[in-house]
């Protein structure tokens, strides 16, 4: 497999590695609890960001 990394987490394909994982990124079906874990964490950074919101205007 030719996959090379470094220290700071780069990670580089090539060759038959880096035709699937492009056909893996615009074909294959997304993981729906991958999906679920977004929405979650997409959910809670916007009740930190109106919590932070509120504390910059005064309100708590």
């Amino acid at each position: 497999m030719a996959i090379q990394s470094t220290t700071f987490g780069r990670v580089e394909l090539s060759g038959k590695e880096a035709e699937r994982f492009q056909r893996h990124m615009t074909e294959d079906k997304p993981n729906l609890a991958a999906k679920a874990s977004l929405a979650r964490g997409q959910a809670m950074l916007a009740r930190i960001a109106s919590v932070r919101q509120a504390k910059t205007n005064g309100k708590r």
